[in-house]
């Protein structure tokens, strides 16, 4: 029925006037009437199943919104009566699933995430899936990682690049008829080794509160991290991490024990890895990183290649510098199959809500720079090429805003754009801007520019030319596989050419049209769900695909298993990584690798052919109180040894015949009141020679004495 005859209707109006004195009982029974004449009406369902719950049934609401939920699929306000009702009715796994999908269709609704937290504190579980759609037998099951998205949020809001990619590649996977039989949320838990469940309504809530603001002190945001937190804390370990494929599109290499954890996944279900590469800038330019972001990247990296059994890379560009990179270093004899996942897709739209909270963009013409400042964008380039502009051209050359936090090495460019007079009246920084004052920026910029000495692609790149912009930009490999031919390129490093490009878009209105509509004819992007496609059909077409192996080790060398100081990838460092089997290791330190309490493993590969017998030596190191270790070679020999506090001596076991593979078993059991009982030994070296192969025992001992000096 027509809205104008509705309202015209006698029965509606005496149905809302019962409701409005409270009369529920005669409200429902007028409702109930109208909806006999038209069964289609969704808005007079949720009345009848309002005035059916304040009369006291809530059984016949849940009836109603049921009814008017088939007329209105997509009504999030409606999902959450839905819930009210089923926790009325005492289903409160209903009720969490049908919160679950009001937070689904608007991922900001407070009363739905309110109604979750409250579930999910009382020990309901979140539903097992909401995948409504149809799943082909070949689809796979999925544990995507979002450790380094909750390692973000910790300290920032408003999304990079890298973790944009990942918020958009899950939201897709998370899509009712995305191509997936099972989906899990997954987070790392370094101190145990393990994974736990992220909840799909937590993903959601804090990918919609990032998109919408760029303040991290926000209180609301604030709650909501300590909400997800509690969840997360509450959640069980996830073991056996029970999935076909682990994929982690964020930076892992800051996780310690990550691939170890992964390693026994792996051993226990078949697990598969994949994992995408965004650049490798820590070991091409390392000194625009930190030193320690170096060497863990070049310790990640070592063994990446052999541990996963699918890489991503974000550009060719990131490809090739990656096999470039494991073919100079690593020596390979081959590695995990490579495959482009290029995040050439358009920026989801902001919400309304967040459209209205965007800061107004300057009321001058602008260009625009999104990127956090950090040495190895630049931005010092940037702004002397700004200052020469306006000493060139004075009020007439426009103003550049800079969108993005700082970051590595950003005090040289801010002390400039502080100190400098010209970059006080002709440039703004706005450190912590949302998605919403970002669009809203690049809408009404003149154009963009994007500058860096190393990039793996180049996402402002893209959604410069999403919106239909001209964007200048160096020409490295990924910023031009970025810029599909669309961008204007200059030298690495020309100022004279930058400038020149600048110039001609900020005063010359004609070729400004004229390359938008160049880029408005041209550009190929796609959608996020395409992209999540794409990751979807490597990972079905690398299901059959071998690991990748790396050349066995000679007999004598020395397995080094201490975290080192190396800012290149190495062999050495992948085998002594992969050496550590199993759960029961703690991450690499200083002094070596100790083990916790229980069991853990090591595998020595042997070279083919060896015969025996040989000697297989165990270097370690005393824990903070003595300790009972129990060394078993395979199945056959065992040793017992008292280790003391803080004691250094080396375990040597008989390899009677050798096989392909020498299996250790260590075995910790630390006393009841022992100060460190998470600890179980400390395993510094480890190596297997021939029994009268001094040279070898010797340069075993010398490793040792350099990893403890002795005390003058």
């Amino acid at each position: 029925m027509e809205p104008g005859a509705r309202k015209q209707s006698g029965l509606l109006a005496r149905a809302d006037a019962c409701r409005d004195s409270g009369d529920w009982a005669g409200a429902a029974e007028l409702y109930a009437a109208w909806l006999a004449r038209d069964p289609q009406d969704a808005a007079i369902w949720i009345q009848h199943g309002h005035c059916v719950k304040e009369a006291g049934d809530p059984a016949a609401s849940l009836d109603s919104y049921r009814r008017a939920a088939e007329l209105r699929p997509d009504d999030a306000d409606l999902a959450v009566q839905l819930g009210h009702a089923c926790k009325l009715t005492g289903d409160l796994p209903a009720a969490r699933a049908a919160y679950a999908r009001a937070l689904e269709l608007a991922p900001a609704n407070e009363a739905a995430w309110r109604e979750v937290v409250a579930l999910a504190a009382a020990g309901v579980e979140a539903p097992v899936s909401d995948h409504g759609g149809f799943s082909l037998l070949g689809d796979p099951r999925l544990a995507f990682d979002v450790s380094d998205l909750l390692s973000w949020f910790g300290t920032h809001r408003a999304p990079s690049g890298i973790q944009r990619i990942q918020m958009e590649i899950g939201t897709a996977l998370l899509a009712p008829d995305a191509a997936v039989a099972a989906l899990r949320l997954v987070l790392f838990r370094p101190d145990r080794g393990t994974w736990r469940e992220l909840p799909r309504e937590a993903f959601r809530r804090l990918c919609a509160l990032a998109r919408s603001g760029g303040d991290p002190a926000e209180a609301a945001w604030r709650a909501t991290l300590g909400e997800v937190g509690a969840m997360l804390d509450a959640a069980p370990d996830l073991h056996p991490l029970d999935a076909e494929w682990l994929v982690n599109l964020g930076t892992s290499w800051q996780l310690p024990g990550y691939h170890q954890a992964v390693r026994a996944a792996r051993g226990t279900t078949g697990l598969r890895y994949a994992a995408l590469v965004h650049d490798i800038g820590p070991l091409t330019m390392p000194e625009h990183s930190e030193p320690e972001t170096t060497v863990r990247f070049a310790r990640w990296f070592a063994s990446l290649g052999l541990e996963a059994d699918l890489l991503l890379a974000v550009s060719a560009a990131t490809r090739d510098e990656m096999l470039r990179l494991a073919a100079d270093e690593l020596r390979v004899v081959s590695l995990a199959p490579v495959r482009l996942m290029r995040p050439d897709a358009r920026p989801a739209a902001a919400s309304a809500g967040a459209e209205a909270e965007a800061a107004a963009p300057p009321t001058r013409p602008y260009t625009l720079f999104v990127g956090t400042i950090e040495s190895r964008k630049d931005h010092l380039f940037v702004l002397n090429a700004w200052l020469a502009g306006w000493r060139r051209h004075g009020d007439a050359w426009p103003m550049l805003v800079l969108a993005g936090r700082a970051g590595f090495g950003a005090e040289h460019a801010l002390a400039l754009l502080r100190d400098a007079p010209g970059l006080r009246s002709h440039a703004l920084w706005i450190a912590e801007a949302s998605d919403a004052t970002v669009a809203a920026l690049r809408r009404d910029a003149l154009f963009a520019i994007y500058h860096s000495r190393h990039e793996g692609w180049g996402l402002p790149v893209t959604e410069a030319l999403a919106s239909g912009k001209a964007v200048v930009a160096p020409a490295l490999p990924a910023l031009m596989e970025a810029g599909q031919g669309l961008a204007l390129h200059y030298a690495p490093g020309s100022e004279p050419e930058f400038l020149e490009h600048v110039e001609r878009l900020a005063f010359d209105p004609a070729f400004r049209t004229e390359q938008q509509a160049r880029i408005a004819a041209a550009v190929s992007l796609r959608s996020w769900r395409a992209v999540a496609d794409d990751l979807l059909r490597s990972l079905s077409e690398a299901r059959g695909a071998s690991r990748a192996a790396a050349e066995v080790p000679p007999l004598g060398t020395v397995h080094d298993l201490r975290a080192g100081r190396s800012s290149r990838p190495s062999l050495a460092t992948a085998w002594a990584e992969m050496l550590r089997v199993g759960a029961g290791w703690h991450a690499p330190e200083a002094e070596g690798c100790r083990t916790r309490p229980g069991c853990a493993g090591l595998m020595l590969p042997l070279p083919e052919g060896v015969a025996g017998p040989l000697r297989l030596h165990v270097a370690l190191r005393g824990a903070e109180a003595p300790r009972r270790v129990t060394l078993r070679l395979g199945r056959a020999q065992r040793r017992a040894v008292d280790v003391e506090a803080g004691a250094r001596i080396v375990v040597v076991l008989e390899v009677l015949e050798p096989g392909p593979v020498a299996e250790v078993t260590i075995e910790v059991a630390p006393p009841p009141d022992d100060p460190a009982p998470e600890i179980g030994i400390g395993v510094v070296a480890v190596m297997a020679c021939a029994p009268h192969d001094s040279a070898a025992r010797l340069a075993f001992l010398e490793t040792l004495a350099l990893v403890w000096p002795e005390v003058a």
